[in-house]
């Protein structure tokens, strides 16, 4: 029997999930995430009985293979196309509006976003609330620890999460060191609002210019969304940047001016509000491949801050760089 080459995955977001559902049979993959579930920026929560998707909102298909993992989650109702309203804003002005259809589809995960990561994590061996804090490389072994505790050894690590958290496990030594340390990640706050009662607000989904929020949506007018009526608000990078260390109930009394000056939405229908701080939240459009990956040293790197800050671009990533290495593994 032979014996499989064993791989450590840090991170089960979309990139790294991807990469291990598309690697082939002769590898014996093992993911560790910090978090109790996977998802990374992919990901909802039940606040007040309300279900938000305080990340990722929505995800289109532009390539092949994307659209034929799209095909098949939507046959399994993992996603649907949200069919909403769609408004740009310029400031308060309303410059254009238009309804989503099936000719250019906004998909969603149902009944959240969650719905995405749990379909691809099905199966797969992951450690959850598992937080990788150094690896040594032994012999051509990779040693993963948490604190003191041992959690493995490996033939080769696969890293996953963003290019920051990635440097602080590489070794200071290593040519992904510098290349990583140039890519600059933008923050992004989330206000997540549960409303007092239905409210329209003349649109699903809005994109704001010139303000410093970017993004408004009526979570609720979701497909296959149950509980109560709920509204995400994303800030803009720029400011989200320029605040990132701000006290966080004054970010949410800021973003909920921007809401109330945008929509006009009254003060009393809000039944609570939060918000959750996305320190690395977007990345801009790179060349390259999509992946790093160092072949003889045992370590990789995909996500989709080495392509753009899409859920479309982790997965392109992480299944380029699952090409690569299983070639590799055939061919030798």
């Amino acid at each position: 029997m032979v014996n499989k080459i064993r791989v450590a995955v840090v991170g089960a977001g979309i990139s790294g999930l991807t990469f291990s559902r598309e690697l082939s049979d002769g590898f014996s993959v093992t993911i560790f995430e910090k978090a109790n579930r996977p998802g990374g920026r992919v990901t909802s929560k039940v606040i007040n009985g309300a279900d938000l998707d305080y990340g990722a909102q929505f995800f289109t298909a532009k390539t092949p293979e994307f659209q034929a993992m799209v095909s098949e989650m939507e046959s399994k109702s993992v996603i649907e196309s949200w069919q909403g309203h769609f408004i740009e804003f310029d400031h308060k002005a309303i410059c254009s509006e238009r309804d989503w259809d099936e000719t250019h589809p906004h998909y969603v995960g149902t009944p959240n976003m969650s719905a995405l990561s749990e379909w691809m994590a099905d199966s797969l061996d992951i450690d959850y609330q598992t937080t990788v804090t150094h690896m040594e490389r032994k012999a051509n072994i990779w040693h993963l620890y948490e604190g003191d505790s041992e959690l493995g050894q490996f033939d080769s690590v696969v890293l996953t999460m963003p290019p920051k958290q990635a440097c602080d496990l590489l070794p200071t030594e290593h040519v992904f060191h510098s290349v990583l340390s140039k890519i600059k990640m933008r923050a992004c706050f989330a206000l997540r609002v549960v409303l007092n009662e239905d409210i329209d607000l003349g649109f699903n989904a809005a994109l704001v210019r010139n303000h410093d929020i970017s993004w408004i949506s009526k979570n609720s007018s979701k497909p296959k969304r149950t509980g109560a009526p709920s509204i995400v608000v994303h800030a803009t990078n720029a400011w989200a940047d320029a605040h990132l260390n701000d006290d966080l109930e004054q970010v949410e009394k800021h973003m909920l001016g921007c809401l109330y000056d945008i929509t006009g939405l009254p003060v009393t229908a809000i039944a609570s509000s939060d918000v959750k701080k996305w320190e690395f939240a977007n990345a801009p459009k790179r060349p390259g491949s999509g992946f790093l990956l160092d072949h003889a040293g045992g370590i990789a790197v995909c996500g989709d801050s080495l392509v753009h800050g899409r859920i479309e671009s982790a997965f392109t990533s992480g299944k380029q760089l699952a090409k690569t290495i299983t070639h590799e593994f055939e061919t030798t």
